[in-house]
């Protein structure tokens, strides 16, 4: 990042740093018509000046120890204008360097609950593979004991989390709102149907403190069929809000997506299962590099969509909602000024429950799957795991004959003649 010219600057670099990485950019108000050279404070040959541009550079590896900030001080001359450069550990200068108000989670899946509050701070350290945090990745979540809204997360992380031979891409850590299985049951209104919604907000506002833009703001919310809820790896799916700060979408998620328009910013939404698992994800990335930033997201909306589109089955329950961060590479630190999750909820009538008592049975068949339903049903389909409609009832008995179908997993909806949907993962064996 491009910073302006001043004759003393504090400069943030990462303890995973690697010649060529790029430290502060000193931008005189003459470039060009400037020479830059560094005059002193580089005895060790760590770092090299563009005469031109101005731009600093690593050089050399320089020799870290976590937990020890090492500082170098450089002076700079731009033709006649000095400016003194002075670089740091980023992670943890800023941990040393912190308001005393401010307390520290920096080990694995520890936590803070604020119990007067609905606030849970849950430093969860993720990321398959052989990746060991504060060896190979730093991270933390740094947070106020009386105001969940100047949370702050920082990290230090060298390359994407696969390079360590893990499937995925990323590393976790959250503020948690709802109810997050053993951690905590005490919160009203959790969980809650989709379909019991009158209005669901989330209300935020963050800034990037320092760092680099390798990082998404990441909103999560796991949905269960479940009355009550299960543990949690038996959830069935999830309902995901990413803020992509590059406007990219990292792998394993390698699918295509369309763009399409949030207060006339670009995001992308899609539908995915786990062939395997039948593991099913809602995706809503935003896409822009001047994303919201702040203000208002309306999800009941976003859910409405999902729900037309047949995507999602509004009888689901909601098992708790996560906002924190995502991060793959780079190292930085951003802040949350505000992130407020705003609910209404309405009292369920009949008509509203129905999707509960519909039975499918048996699951998983090879012959006959029947359906139950104590309303009239006026329309049926069956899609395979690739989005093929595979069976579409033009007399519906209440049976579907699937023994002519290949093994494997299928998607069931059924629409009732009052319009309520319901979806259904069928397995054929």
């Amino acid at each position: 990042e491009t910073i302006k010219a001043q004759a003393t600057a504090l400069a943030y670099r990462s303890e995973y740093e690697k010649f060529g990485d790029v430290i502060y950019d000193i931008n005189d108000a003459n470039e060009g018509s400037v020479v830059y050279s560094i005059t002193s404070g580089n005895n060790n040959s760590y770092y090299t000046i563009n005469s031109s541009t101005g731009i600093i550079t690593i050089n050399n590896t320089i020799p870290d120890t976590f937990n020890i900030i090492h500082t170098d001080l450089l002076q700079i001359s731009a033709s006649g204008n000095n400016y003194t450069i002075e670089i740091v550990d980023g992670y943890d200068y800023f941990i040393e360097n912190l308001d005393p108000s401010y307390k520290v989670l920096d080990a694995h899946k520890e936590t803070f609950i604020y119990t007067s509050s609905e606030w849970t701070a849950y430093n969860n350290l993720w990321g398959k593979g052989t990746a060991i945090p504060n060896v190979d990745f730093r991270m933390a979540t740094i947070y106020k004991e009386d105001n969940h809204n100047e949370t702050v997360f920082l990290w230090d992380t060298p390359s994407k989390a696969k390079d360590y031979g893990g499937s995925s891409v990323w590393n976790y850590f959250n503020i948690f709102w709802g109810n997050r299985k053993n951690e905590r049951e005490d919160l009203e209104g959790f969980p809650f149907k989709i379909n019991s919604l009158t209005s669901l907000n989330l209300d935020f506002d963050f800034e990037q403190l320092f760092g680099n833009e390798e990082f998404k703001i990441a909103m999560n919310m796991f949905l269960t069929n479940e009355t009550e809820l299960s543990n949690f790896s038996e959830n069935d799916g999830d309902f995901f809000f990413v803020f992509d700060q590059r406007g990219t979408w990292i792998p394993p998620y390698t699918y295509s997506l369309t763009d399409t328009f949030i207060g006339d910013k670009p995001f992308a939404w899609r539908y995915n299962i786990d062939l395997d698992t039948g593991y099913e994800w809602r995706r809503v990335i935003i896409k822009d590099n001047e994303k919201l930033l702040s203000g208002t997201l309306d999800i009941k909306e976003q859910f409405n969509r999902f729900i037309d589109a047949d995507y999602i089955n509004p009888a689901q329950s909601i098992s708790h909602i996560q906002l924190g961060l995502e991060v793959t590479s780079g190292y930085g630190a951003v802040r949350f000024n505000q992130a407020d999750i705003t609910m209404v909820q309405k009292v369920l009538s009949v008509d509203d429950v129905i999707t509960n008592t519909i039975k499918v049975y048996p699951n998983p068949s090879n012959n006959l799957i029947h359906v139950n339903s104590p309303q009239p049903i006026q329309q049926v389909k069956l899609f395979s795991i690739l989005g093929e409609l595979v069976y579409q009832n033009s007399y519906f008995q209440g049976s579907i004959d699937v023994s002519n179908l290949s093994e494997g997993i299928y998607i069931l909806k059924i629409i009732s003649e009052d319009g309520m949907h319901f979806t259904k993962k069928i397995i054929v064996n």
